[in-house]
């Protein structure tokens, strides 16, 4: 049985990217992504939701637990109208890589979104510190921009499309890495 540790992003006091029109978070949508996820995930699985107290001690916190591989889920933001979806690597990470690649494919293919690729990122760029520091393969998905009003309703309107791309890309992971 495979170990997985799926970490929403941001928290309750620091919520991460706002889609205005709407007043929801980053916190907020991951944190219901991930338990939609974790609720259907079969025995092929054991899954733990991990929560960030301070981003600094993350990937000690991820560690701990010693999972198999790592996802992290954020969404991304820029100025209301850059859109699409991107998944991050360790840029050094071949495994990482391969994941990015396997999430990357199905949810644009579940959101219909622009593909805006897969990301290698070291440990001083965005997102790069838990990636570099978590001791096994860790992956940072963006799948929509949630201050883009289009971005944000496809990810609301696809939302079983998304938790199902999420699902079949853990799936896929296992089988294949």
């Amino acid at each position: 049985m495979q170990k997985i540790a799926l970490v929403i992003g941001h928290t309750e006091k620091s919520p991460g990217a706002i889609n205005t029109t709407c007043g929801v978070s980053e916190f907020d949508f991951n944190r219901k992504l991930v338990t939609s996820i974790a609720a259907i995930i079969d025995d092929r699985c054991e899954v733990k939701i991990v929560y960030r107290e301070r981003y600094s001690d993350l990937p000690e916190k991820i560690n701990a637990w010693n999972p198999d591989f790592v996802i992290c889920f954020h969404a991304n933001a820029f100025n209301g109208r850059v859109m699409g979806a991107e998944t991050l690597f360790y840029h050094k990470s071949k495994k990482g890589k391969e994941m990015a690649t396997i999430f990357q494919s199905n949810i644009v293919k579940a959101l219909g979104l622009k593909d805006r690729g897969i990301k290698g990122k070291s440990s001083e760029q965005r997102g790069g510190y838990v990636l570099r520091f978590t001791e096994v393969p860790c992956i940072l998905i963006e799948p929509f921009f949630i201050d883009n009003d289009d971005d944000y309703k496809t990810a609301v309107n696809k939302y079983p499309e998304l938790v199902g791309a999420c699902v079949d890309s853990i799936y896929e992971i296992i089988e294949t890495i």
